[in-house]
């Protein structure tokens, strides 16, 4: 099984504030897991929601393969 991650820790890998990061799992915008109160993420889940939110140059959202 993977590893949970903080939400300090994705904050800290995605160079987002904390308060970001609390504000888009409030929002629903990023994959979480919520265990009773807390809030952890699974950093494969953080990946592949990263790469859906890559923007080409011409701004349509690439499809990765």
């Amino acid at each position: 099984m993977e590893k949970l991650k903080t939400a300090q820790e994705i904050s800290d890998y995605l160079c987002i504030p904390l308060s970001g990061i609390y504000d888009m799992t409030h929002r629903k915008k990023i994959p979480f897991v919520k265990i009773g109160t807390r809030l952890r993420f699974r950093q494969s889940d953080i990946e592949t929601w990263l790469e859906s939110q890559t923007v080409s140059a011409n701004g349509e959202a690439d499809v990765f393969k």
